[in-house]
Order: structure tokens, then sequence, then C-alpha cells
């Protein structure tokens, strides 16, 4: 682990151990690309990791840490002028068009700035691949909190290697910490989420959501309101705002030149969708120096390259439409 993170996190550490319970006061409530490549490239190492990155389990069998490495990208052009405002139902049929109809697609994003929201397509049934790990990693901090026990170092190296770089080993270890599925639907029933439905046979990646459910998790990162402590969620987001440079891609490409992005993706080859893509992204962006709370959630598509310039089209028009 880094030093300085590591000095952070034991700070942050003793400050959840102070927690008594947590806030009593109402939360916010709770999915795996420029065309051409028909299948995921690999990744560079992690600048300071040895472990190998991962992409999201198969669908055959539960997560491990010898999965396959991740899909090398670059961050993506960041836009430098706004585009037009186009409406939600302008949206909804770009959309459509894009991506195909019934549950190919969902999005979501909330101006925290403005209060102004937009959302369209799914309401639920989106394979959440990889976007799990961050209800992962809110159940995690959520469960540490109520107990009064910090992190050992071996979990904040997992925390960090399941965020950070998308480790699927470091995952399965964290799911199985806070009691795989029943822990997770009870952070999830705290929240209030209503359209996430988490995998009871350990394949976390095929839990299923909603864009709607995934802005209510980015708001528990975002609201002071939150049943997650101030430092609980000021280490989540700078886990988020320092992902590897090949997953800086997704909603960051709706984000203001210059900006920072905190986010998480998700990508996953769907053995019972015949192999087709599950791309996700959702995070909290600036949007013309506005805080944005953004989910992008396909599936159904022919392969993650299509998948990732998908998601990165929508997210900018999905912030034309606030």
């Amino acid at each position: 682990m880094r030093t300085g993170r590591l000095t952070a996190a034991l700070a942050i550490a003793a400050v959840l151990l102070a927690v008594d319970g947590c806030s009593s006061a109402a939360g916010s409530n709770n999915r795996p690309g420029a065309a051409g490549a028909t299948a995921a490239p690999t990744s560079s190492a992690p600048s300071t990791r040895s472990a190998a990155t991962t992409s999201p389990p198969s669908t055959s069998s539960a997560p491990t840490s010898s999965a396959p490495t991740s899909p090398a990208r670059t961050s993506p052009a960041r836009t430098t002028t706004a585009p037009a405002r186009v409406s939600t139902g302008q949206l909804a049929a770009d959309l459509s068009r894009m991506f195909g109809g019934g549950t190919s697609y969902s999005v979501a994003a909330l101006d925290l700035t403005t209060g102004r929201s937009v959302r369209a397509g799914a309401s639920g049934g989106m394979v959440l691949a990889s976007l799990v790990k961050l209800d992962i990693l809110e159940t995690l901090l959520y469960q540490r909190q109520r107990s009064g026990q910090p992190l050992t170092a071996g979990q904040e190296d997992d925390v960090e290697l399941m965020i950070e770089h998308s480790d699927n080993g470091a995952a399965d270890r964290l799911f199985k910490l806070i009691g795989r599925d029943p822990g997770m639907r009870g952070y999830n029933s705290v929240l209030g989420l209503r359209h996430t439905v988490v995998n009871t046979e350990g394949l976390w990646g095929l839990s299923t959501t909603s864009a709607d459910d995934q802005l209510l998790l980015l708001q528990a990162l975002a609201s002071a309101r939150s049943p997650l402590s101030a430092a609980s969620r000021g280490y989540a987001l700078d886990l988020m705002a320092d992902v590897e440079s090949d997953q800086r891609w997704g909603v960051s490409a709706a984000a203001d030149a210059g900006s920072g992005t905190s986010l998480k993706n998700g990508w996953l080859g769907v053995d019972d969708d015949q192999g087709r893509w599950a791309v996700n992204s959702g995070g909290i962006v600036r949007v013309g120096g506005h805080r944005v709370l953004m989910a992008v959630l396909s599936q159904h598509g022919p392969d993650f390259s299509t998948g990732v310039d998908r998601v990165q089209r929508a997210a900018v028009e999905l912030a034309a439409a606030l």
C-alpha cells in the first residue's frame, strides 16, 4: 500500500472506530466501449501494485483472483463546450436508437446544485458486473461503523485493489466478509433500494439493478444525510478518484475539461446473454461547474469497445438533458 494512503486509511480507521452506530437521518437509496475491437484488450500493470488487474467474474463460475486482465482504456477526451440542451423525450429516443429498446439501457443523473434530475430506459434488470463493487464497499464501511471495528491492513489492501484496479479476487474476499448477499441486501434496505437484486449464488457480478438505484448509492457518498460518516464517504470517493488510468472511461466523458471524476465502471460478457456485453459506468462528475451524480448502464452489446463508446456518448447526452 502506498505510504500516503496507508496513513490516511489508518486515520480514517481511527475515526470509524470512534463512531457509535450511524446517523439516523434518512440516507440516499442504491450497472459493466470506441468501435472496432471485438474483444477486450489487456491492460498495463497498475503502477503501484504487483497484482494483476482483473475483469468481472465469468457467469459460469464464482469470481476468482485468477480472472483475466481488465480491458485497457485511455482517458476519454473531456468535453470543452456544453452540448445543446436536449429534452428528456429526445434523450430517450436517441438512446433507444443507440442501445436498442427493452432492457438494453438504463440511465439517470442528478444535478446536486439545481436539484434537477433526468432518467430514461429500463427500471431494473440491468446486469451490474463490476459496478457492484461500489455496493460491496459501501456495505463494508457501513458495517464497520456499526461495529466500531476499523479495517485491518489486509482489508484496506483488498478495498484498494477492488475499487482502483477492479480486482475480482479482492472483491470476492470482501463480499464474503460482509456476509455475502444477505449482508449487502441489509445495507441496500437501509438506503431504500428497490430495483437491485443481489445474486444468491456468489456470482455478485450477475446481480441486477437500475440506474436510479445506482444514483442512490452515489448519493450516499455525496450527501451529509447519508448513513455513511464523512470519513467513510471521503475514503470511498478518494479511491474512486484514483482508479487506474485505463479504467477512467465512462461518465468521465461528460465532465468539464480539467475537472476530476470519482467513478467505478463495470464490464462483462454474459454467458446467459449469448456472450453479449454489459458495460456500465457510475460516478460523480462536474458538469458546467455543478456536481452531478450519473449512472449509465447498458447490456446486450456486441462487444466491449462498442459498449464503452455508447456509454460515453450517452453520458454526454445525459448531461445535456439536465
